[in-house]
């Protein structure tokens, strides 16, 4: 099945996709380039508890999205008739998540005591969360086939970042000085978006569409909660070790690898509603065959190569043939083509079936949990090396526990709804003809988001 030539469900064309894939990595170069000044700006010493700050605020990003924008560049292409209310649905919850997030800042800085620091991890945190709500409002636009915003979003985003930077350089910012800026802008830019998208919204929402709609987000938010929850708390290990001196330049190792893994997950994400589309209509045996019996072969080769990079980064840190940042940087750019393998399987899982979609939540949190438990032992004892070595081995944890969920389970289960007929026997009635020609409003699909 194919999505519709017309509609937010369609392929996107080779205009759309440079204008977007375009506003996202400036905005990505922006904010990389903005902290290589910060930190000539600051030093190393100023700059550490910037960096700190922002690592470990990162979970808050993907907390208050909750896999509302995944949501709904699945969800919105494959409803024929609600789209609007689903908007609805999405669009207050991502209210709701990121009102929270500062309700919940504002009574934590009840209890921090005074000074710069408290400030600029209560301004971080609040960054993080507004950051997060603006990309579930831009996402809410490209689902609705507004493209336009996004870019513009970004672009803004770029420029607020840029003046930040300037800031700090020629008038002397701080780090609380420069993450109010940015987190003003921010601010500002979601309240632009709010208006088109409460025109957008259907109301009054039908009965049975909140729960599905907020399951599937939920599950879709889990592999990201998972990848940023461990980042922020492999930060905190490493920011409470030792070798805390090693956090500035893992943040910065961190942003720089965010351009190429962040850009990938966005052009997966600009894909989204067409491949949601096409998958519904891929039966259990070919979803077996391509993509879960490759997910023991990448572990094993991730669990290998990781290792050997490892052993090889450690090797150069000890013999001085390099500096310890790049060490940590060599380390990361031999373990990111495990992040992109498991992440395009994880990516297909998602947007495949119910089954999947749970079995992939599962095992991102058990990565998750794998990573932390390692981290703590491998942080204190090799630093940042130690930190990507954990992060590594969580993706390789998410791989192994989803084959062992989906091993037997995908080839054993029926075809879904939405998947194509099984031939019959001449003479065997039709589906068509013992059932209802035409499903009532409230059917759900595959995911249990109604149609």
């Amino acid at each position: 099945m194919t999505a519709p030539s017309g509609g937010p469900g369609r392929r996107p064309t080779a205009r759309s996709l440079t204008s977007l894939l375009a506003g996202r990595t400036a905005f990505r170069l922006a904010l990389l380039g903005a902290n290589a000044a910060l930190l000539a700006s600051w030093g190393e010493a100023g700059y550490e508890p910037y960096a700190a700050a922002m690592g470990t605020a990162q979970v808050l990003t993907t907390l208050t999205t909750l896999g509302i924008e995944k949501s709904a560049l699945k969800l919105v292409p494959r409803a024929r008739r609600t789209g609007p209310q689903l908007i609805t649905v999405l669009l207050v919850s991502a209210l709701l998540l990121a009102g929270a997030a500062v309700l919940w800042l504002g009574c934590a800085a009840l209890f921090v005591p005074a000074g710069d620091t408290g400030m600029l991890r209560l301004l971080a945190g609040l960054y993080a969360a507004l950051l997060g709500l603006n990309t579930v409002l831009v996402g809410l636009c490209r689902a609705l086939d507004r493209n336009r915003a996004d870019v513009l979003n970004f672009a803004a985003l770029s420029l607020v970042i840029a003046t930040g930077a300037g800031g700090a350089g020629l008038l002397g910012w701080g780090p609380t000085a420069f993450t109010g800026w940015i987190l003003g802008g921010t601010a500002l830019l979601n309240l632009a978006q709010l208006p088109a998208l409460y025109r957008a919204a259907g109301r009054p929402v039908r009965r049975g569409i909140t729960r599905p709609v907020v399951s599937t987000s939920v599950l879709m938010a889990c592999g990201d909660i998972a990848a940023a929850g461990t980042v922020s708390l492999l930060f905190a290990m490493l920011g409470a070790s030792r070798h805390h001196e090693q956090t500035g330049h893992l943040y910065l190792m961190v942003l720089a690898s965010s351009v190429l893994l962040n850009g990938f997950g966005y052009l997966m994400r600009l894909f989204q509603p067409h491949v949601s589309l096409t998958l519904r209509s891929v039966d259990a045996a070919s979803l077996d065959r391509r993509v879960v019996r490759r997910l023991l072969p990448v572990a094993a080769t991730g669990a290998v190569w990781t290792a050997a990079a490892l052993g090889l980064a450690r090797s150069a840190e000890q013999t001085a043939l390099v500096p310890p940042p790049i060490a940590v940087l060599l380390l990361y750019v031999l373990c990111v083509p495990l992040f992109f393998a498991v992440g395009s399987l994880n990516y297909l899982l998602e947007n495949a079936t119910s089954r999947t979609l749970r079995a992939t939540a599962v095992s991102a949190l058990a990565g998750l949990l794998c990573a932390v438990l390692l981290g703590l032992f491998l942080v204190p004892t090799l630093g940042a090396l130690g930190a990507v070595t954990a992060l590594a081995s969580g993706e390789v944890a998410h791989a192994v526990l989803a084959r062992l969920l989906l091993g037997s389970s995908v080839r054993g289960t029926a075809p879904s709804a939405d998947a194509p007929a099984a031939p019959r026997p001449p003479g065997t009635p039709s589906a068509d003809a013992r059932t209802a020609p035409d499903p009532p409003a409230a059917v759900t699909t595959e995911s249990g988001a109604p149609r």
